[in-house]
């Protein structure tokens, strides 16, 4: 009978643990499906629109081809590029790349040089709905959430004159390729 008893005892003290491990039997739910929409993603372009750009040098047209550039010099590209943007929050910054001016000879001291101040002395500027900001770097906002247009666009690059005479000399016979300018948009994250 000993036995029984204590079998029973452990059998009732397992069914416990187990029932009171479990929570309550006794519980009330509820849903409700709330009223909703479709969205869509936006989205962000920025192409050139087809027509030729134009350079001039200290204000005149050239063919770039054949300009040998000297300290003092500003080359002016304008370019008409189409700009798209569109999302409600969107803000994106149009920029040149870094690498728009690229030494002809990666290893030739003097078109690394001529390269060096080509790039400190580049800007670009842009002219259009939805487009602010003074540069280096311009905003793109849509205000209405959609930016969709041709954006007039213009890369100057000055070549300094110098500090000192002969200040510039390292970049004498120096060559650049300009043929990969490149302007970039980029949503902002912040």
């Amino acid at each position: 009978m000993k036995k029984f008893v204590k079998a029973s005892i452990a059998t009732a003290a397992g069914v416990t643990l187990l029932l009171g491990g479990a929570g309550t039997f006794a519980s009330w739910n509820a849903s409700a499906t709330t009223a909703g929409a479709t969205i869509a993603s936006g989205n962000m372009v920025v192409e050139d629109s087809g027509d030729a750009g134009s350079w001039t040098a200290n204000g005149a047209a050239i063919s770039l081809a054949g300009y040998s550039i000297a300290p003092g010099d500003t080359l002016t590209y304008t370019k008409t590029m189409s700009v798209s943007a569109e999302g409600d929050s969107i803000q994106a910054t149009l920029g040149l790349t870094g690498g728009s001016i690229a030494a002809a000879d990666p290893t030739d001291a003097s078109d690394q040089a001529l390269a060096g101040y080509l790039q400190a002395g580049a800007t670009l500027t842009a002219a259009g709905e939805g487009i602010s900001g003074t540069g280096p770097t311009f905003s793109v906002a849509p205000g209405s959430g959609v930016v969709d247009e041709d954006v007039t666009v213009t890369v100057t690059i000055a070549f300094p004159a110098g500090d000192t005479v002969g200040g510039n000399n390292d970049a004498m016979g120096g060559a650049v390729n300009l043929s990969d300018l490149t302007v970039t948009l980029t949503q902002n994250t912040n």
